[in-house]
């Protein structure tokens, strides 16, 4: 099993800290980093397998500035229920859901309808 993510993400926010860069900066550059990440990603089977882990990860337990930015996080469920609606089964789509309502409210109507 990898790392979980916050490992990675923190790596991040510490390299831009150890470069000088404040710890509200180095947070807002570390969510630009991976908002570009999930921008670019391919649409297929592995990328739709690394977003639900993602959305399942979570990351109460890390500190500020280790946490995964909002925006992040509503990228990950935005792609997984508009670019990957189909790959799920019913299943894991009322799984997902119930993810995103515990994270955000209200979420949007074009995450509904599975």
């Amino acid at each position: 099993m990898p790392p979980h993510s916050g490992i990675l993400h923190g790596t991040i926010i510490d390299q831009f800290i150890a470069c000088g860069k404040s710890r509200d900066v180095a947070h807002e550059l570390g969510s630009r980093i991976w908002l570009a990440l999930l921008d670019n990603l391919e649409d297929n089977h592995d990328t739709f397998s690394l977003l639900k882990r993602l959305a399942q990860e979570g990351d109460v337990f890390l500190p500020y500035p280790y946490t995964r930015s909002a925006k992040v996080q509503w990228r990950v469920f935005e792609k997984l229920f508009t670019d990957f609606r189909d790959c799920f089964n019913h299943v894991d789509y009322y799984d997902m859901l119930a993810c995103a309502k515990a994270r955000f409210q209200p979420i949007p109507s074009s995450w509904l309808g599975y």
